[in-house]
């Protein structure tokens, strides 16, 4: 006959292996509604902060487009291409409007009569500051035959702009591409810069330069046109 004693320790045994079977289920269901309750409003708190940050730029964006900034309509008198403008050689320089360091705006077919370097830049570009001093000196030496250089920076903070611009001696118009929307349709990408666009007296695209010029590139190009 069976000890009572070991029966009893077997039935022990097998009610622990029971109670353990319906024990898991619910100790899975717990943490998996532990886990919700912390995940949730995380997810929450993190789709909040994206669409706020998201609003902030758009709304940037919308008052830049709303106060008239970037690319803006050519009058028809002020293309002589008569073609859409564009920007590739032969065709009328895409008009914008964009703030300026310092205050004030500036506009592209006002301009017009005087050559134009548009030069998109932005300050941490290692083959732009290799190039500035080199706008610097051709300005210098040009701006009384009729040259203007736009220095058409990208996104970056106007002080961060500032600072570069009073190192290197800038006194050149400085405009603050805030949106990109300018660049961008002057097909200028951020691995480009510097990238550089000559621009005739009658407001017409001669050349488009992707990279840093040299001194006597530079000096060739404004002979052309000057």
């Amino acid at each position: 006959m069976a000890d009572p004693h070991e029966m009893s320790e077997a039935g022990e045994e097998r009610g622990d292996v029971v109670a353990g079977v319906d024990e898991r289920p619910q100790r899975r269901r717990e943490w998996a509604g532990g886990f919700r309750s912390v995940a949730l409003p995380l997810l929450v708190l993190a789709a909040i902060v994206l669409g706020v940050w998201y609003l902030q730029r758009g709304g940037e964006g919308a008052s830049e487009r709303e106060a008239g900034i970037g690319i803006v309509a050519l009058p028809a008198d002020k293309n002589p291409t008569g073609r859409p403008p564009a920007a590739e050689e032969g065709r009328a320089a895409p008009d914008f409007v964009l703030h300026t360091l310092g205050g004030g705006t500036i506009r592209l077919s006002d301009l017009r009569g005087q050559v134009v370097l548009l030069n998109f830049w932005a300050t941490w570009c290692g083959p732009c500051r290799q190039e500035v001093p080199e706008l610097v000196q051709a300005y210098a030496a040009e701006r009384d035959r009729g040259l203007v250089i736009v220095a058409i920076n990208l996104q970056e903070q106007e002080d961060k702009v500032r600072d570069f611009a009073e190192a290197f001696g800038m006194q050149f118009p400085i405009a603050l591409d805030r949106t990109g929307e300018v660049a961008s349709a002057y097909r200028v990408q951020g691995s480009g810069l510097p990238t550089s666009v000559f621009i005739d007296r009658q407001g017409v695209v001669r050349t488009v330069r992707y990279g840093a010029m040299n001194a006597e590139y530079l000096r060739q190009q404004l002979a052309a046109l000057l």
